[in-house]
C-alpha cells in the first residue's frame, strides 16, 4: 500500500508522478474503539459498529480491538470480522495513563498470528498510544474519526479531562487523516486546531433502514442520548411541566446514562416540578432495544444545545417517528421544517410550544415523517465505508 509501483493493467495500481502510490483499496483494517456492540453507550459505538460491519461486507478483513468488561481477553469470530476485547487491567492497560499498552497488545497479537493491517481506523482516545505505536513502528497509516471535541465539553477541568485533552491533540497531530461527521464539526475543529485543516474531511454517518411503520401514542415522548447539560434535558423537563400544567397528557422516557451527580440533579428537578410520575428514567439500553423503542413512542425529542452530527435524529427519521429537534451543530445539515418540527430556542416554553405544534398539526407531521424517511434513505453505512476506504487509498 505504501511502496512506489508502476501502473498495472488491472487498474489496481496507478502511477502518480513523482510519488507512486498504490490505489488499491485496503484489504485488511484494524478498528480501535472502546465501544462495540453490544457494549455501546453512545453514538461513537453505533458508528464504530456499523462502519465495521460495512467494511466486512465490502470485502475488507477487519479486526476490532476493543475494551472488555471481563478480566480475560475475549475473541469473537465472524465472516471477515474478528472482535478482540482486551481487559482494562495491568499487562494490557495502564489505569494511570488511561491508555492501552502497545507492546503488550502487539505481543498477544503476534502470538495469535495476526497480520499487520493496511490501515488503522481509530475512534477512541484510550487507543491513542496503540495507534501511534503501530504507525511509527510499522508505517501503518491512521485515520481518526473525531466524534466530539473534548475542549468543547462543559464541566470542571479534572485531571481526567486534562489527559483526554492532551491525548486528543496528540491523536489529531498523529493521524494521517481526520474525519468529522459534519461541516459544523469541521469548522469547530479548524478553529481549535488550525493544523488539522489540510488533512480533515467530512464523511456523514449512515443509518440502518427499518421497515416498521408502527407508531405509539403521540403523547408518549422519547429522548435518547447522554445525560449531560449540552443535551438540553433540564429545559425539556421544564417543557413537560408546562404541558402538564396546561392539562396535556404527556409522558417522557429518557434513555441514556451520564454523570451520577448530574442525573441526581435532574431527578430532583423533576420532583420539584411535580412531574416525577410523567418521567421514566430508563438508563442504558443496547441498540436493538433502542430501535424497538422508536416504534412504541409517539415522537423523538432532541433539544440539544450542541451536536457533532445527531445520529438519534437521523434514526428517528429512518424509523418513521415524528421528530421535534433543534438544528444545533451538525443537526442543521439534515434537520429542517420539511422533516421535523424544529425547536428555535432551547428553553422550556419554546420546547413545549414545539411539541404542541407537532401534536396539533397532524397532517403536517405525517408529511414530515414521509419526507424524513426519504431523506434518511440517502444516509447509508456502505456508502460511508466506501468513502473511508478511499481515504486510506489516498494516504
Amino acid at each position: 500500500m505504501r511502496s512506489a509501483l508502476p501502473l498495472k493493467s488491472n487498474g489496481r495500481i496507478k502511477e502518480t508522478g513523482l510519488e507512486g502510490i498504490i490505489l488499491s483499496k485496503p484489504r485488511r483494517l484494524w478498528i480501535l474503539t472502546s465501544e462495540y456492540e453490544p457494549h455501546i453507550t453512545g453514538g461513537l459505538g453505533t458508528v464504530a459498529t456499523n462502519l465495521t460491519k460495512a467494511y466486512a461486507r465490502g470485502g475488507v478483513h477487519t479486526t476490532v480491538l476493543s475494551q472488555s468488561k471481563h478480566s480475560l481477553i475475549t475473541l469473537t469470530k465472524k465472516k471477515r470480522l474478528q472482535i478482540v476485547r482486551f481487559p482494562s487491567r495491568a499487562a494490557y492497560y495502564s489505569s494511570k495513563s488511561r491508555q492501552y499498552i502497545p507492546a503488550a497488545v502487539e505481543r498477544w497479537l503476534n502470538k495469535q498470528g495476526y497480520r499487520k493491517p493496511d490501515g488503522i481506523h481509530i475512534h477512541s482516545l484510550q487507543f491513542m498510544n496503540l495507534a501511534k505505536y503501530f504507525q511509527a513502528r510499522h508505517r501503518i497509516p491512521v485515520i481518526y474519526t473525531c466524534h466530539s471535541l473534548v475542549e468543547m465539553e462543559t464541566g470542571p477541568i479534572t485531571n481526567k479531562k486534562r489527559k483526554m485533552l492532551m491525548y486528543q491533540e496528540q491523536l489529531l497531530k498523529t493521524a494521517n487523516k481526520i474525519v468529522v461527521p459534519s461541516r459544523s464539526q469541521f469548522t469547530k475543529l479548524k478553529k481549535l486546531y488550525p493544523f488539522c485543516s489540510n488533512k480533515t474531511v467530512v464523511i456523514k454517518h449512515g443509518i440502518v433502514l427499518r421497515k416498521s411503520k408502527a407508531r405509539g401514542p403521540r403523547h408518549h415522548l422519547l429522548f435518547v442520548g447522554r445525560i449531560v447539560p449540552l443535551k438540553g434535558i433540564e429545559q425539556l423537563l421544564k417543557a413537560i411541566s408546562l404541558l402538564k400544567r396546561e392539562g396535556k397528557k404527556v409522558k417522557l422516557d429518557l434513555v441514556g446514562t451520564g454523570p451520577k451527580g448530574y442525573t441526581r440533579h435532574l431527578k430532583a428537578q423533576s420532583k420539584k416540578l411535580g412531574i416525577s410520575p410523567e418521567i421514566r428514567w430508563i438508563g442504558y439500553c443496547n441498540q436493538a432495544q433502542v430501535q424497538k423503542m422508536y416504534a412504541s413512542h409517539g415522537a423523538v425529542i432532541m433539544p440539544s444545545l450542541q451536536e457533532s452530527f445527531g445520529l438519534v435524529a437521523l434514526e428517528a427519521l429512518a424509523n418513521g417517528i415524528p421528530l421535534v429537534s433543534t438544528r444545533a451543530g451538525g443537526l442543521a445539515e439534515f434537520v429542517n421544517s420539511k422533516v421535523a418540527q424544529t425547536i428555535p430556542k432551547v428553553n422550556g416554553s419554546v420546547i413545549a410550544k414545539s411539541i404542541k405544534n407537532m401534536w396539533n398539526h397532524k397532517k403536517v407531521t405525517d408529511q414530515r415523517v414521509a419526507t424524513g424517511r426519504k431523506l434518511a434513505s440517502r444516509f447509508q453505512w456502505p456508502h460511508a465505508a466506501e468513502r473511508y476506504k478511499k481515504q486510506f487509498q489516498q494516504i
